[in-house]
Formats: structure tokens, sequence, C-alpha cells
């Protein structure tokens, strides 16, 4: 269980002085090395990672606070639509037909959708293929399991290791995985062929 979002936020605020603290230092060091170039740079890399580090600190505490709540019989399309539509994602393909219902805190999965929808569209755009925007589909094994397949016609994973792509990916998908273990569901990459596909199970 997460820590209450009071005491997250209690302990980012903590954590800011000492980080605000070794800013004021870098400037002081800054001015005493002034003549030397070397030392030079190496300060302003300290000074970008400390930046960088005081960025990456409020999402990563974002994500530790996610929790599911409310927990509803939910139709998987009509969670995609409310992603798309609340996130300005487009263009995206979006199966035709019956789509299955999962069992779902509606907040969450809308937020680990529009990640994996927005991946799949920047990935595409970014490829040149704006004549395939990505595509998403759901698949249902029987009783066991309902799986979200996005599709995206990118430059493919730089990784086979899930660990490694969940952590290249960013806080949308450590957001998307934290979601995923919420619901008891899990999260999977392949490459089949052309581009990439991202796929989000959950238990029927």
């Amino acid at each position: 269980m997460s820590p209450p979002r009071e005491d997250l936020d209690r302990i980012l605020h903590d954590l800011r002085g000492p980080l605000n603290s070794v800013g004021m230092h870098l400037e002081v060091l800054k001015r005493a090395v002034a003549g030397d170039r070397d030392a030079l740079a190496s300060v302003a890399t300290i000074q970008q990672e400390l930046t960088r580090l005081a960025a990456m600190l409020p999402k990563a505490f974002s994500v530790i606070a996610l929790e599911r709540e409310e927990v509803k019989r939910v139709s998987l399309r009509t969670l995609v639509q409310r992603a798309i539509e609340e996130h300005g994602l487009s263009p995206v393909e979006v199966q035709e037909g019956a789509w299955p219902e999962v069992n779902a805190d509606a907040e969450l999965m809308v937020v680990a959708i529009a990640h994996l929808l927005r991946n799949a569209v920047t990935a595409t755009r970014e490829a040149g293929r704006a004549d395939r925007p990505p595509r998403v589909s759901a698949e249902a094994d029987g009783r066991d399991a309902i799986t979200l397949v996005v599709r995206d016609w990118g430059r493919g994973f730089k990784s086979a290791n899930p660990k490694v792509l969940i952590r290249l990916g960013g806080v949308g998908l450590i957001t998307v995985e934290r979601v995923a273990r919420l619901h008891g569901g899990r999260l999977q990459f392949t490459t089949p062929g052309d581009g990439a596909e991202v796929r989000l199970t959950l238990p029927a």
C-alpha cells in the first residue's frame, strides 16, 4: 500500500531543501573555478543533472501515490474513447465491433491508456508514417484475461528487456505498469516486424 498523499508531499517538500542548498553551493563553486574550463564544465553538468532530478522527483512521487479506488465493470472501448477525447490524442484507429468489459478503476485506466496511445502516436509520427495511424484493439482470452493491444508504426523497441523498456519509456510507461499491477495485470512488449506493440493484460 502506498504512503498517504500528504506524507509523500511532505517528503517531497523536505527533499527540495537539500536540492536548493546544493544549487546555491554550486553557484559559489562556479565563481571559485571561473578560470578553469574543465571545472566549469563539470559544474554545469552537475547543475543540469540537479535540475533534471528536481523535475523527476514530483513525477516519481505521483506514480508512487497511485492507488486503485472504485472498481466498476466497464467497456474497454469506452475507456479508450475517453482517453482519446480527454487527452486530445489523434489520429488513432480504434477496432470496430464489440469490445469486452473489464473490472477496473476507470480513472486510472484512462490515464494508463492515454500514456500508451500518446507513445504510439509520437513513435508513428517520428517515423514519418502519417499514412498509418496507430491502432488500438482488444483481445479476450476465454474467461482468463482481456488484453488491450496498442500497435504503432514507429521504429520498434530499443531493447528486448521489458524492465529496460519501461525505464526508457520514462514516467509514462512506469505509470502504465503500476496501473496494470494495481489491477492484477501485466505489461508486455513485442516487435511484430514493422513498428511495435504494447499489450496491457488484465484479469477477465
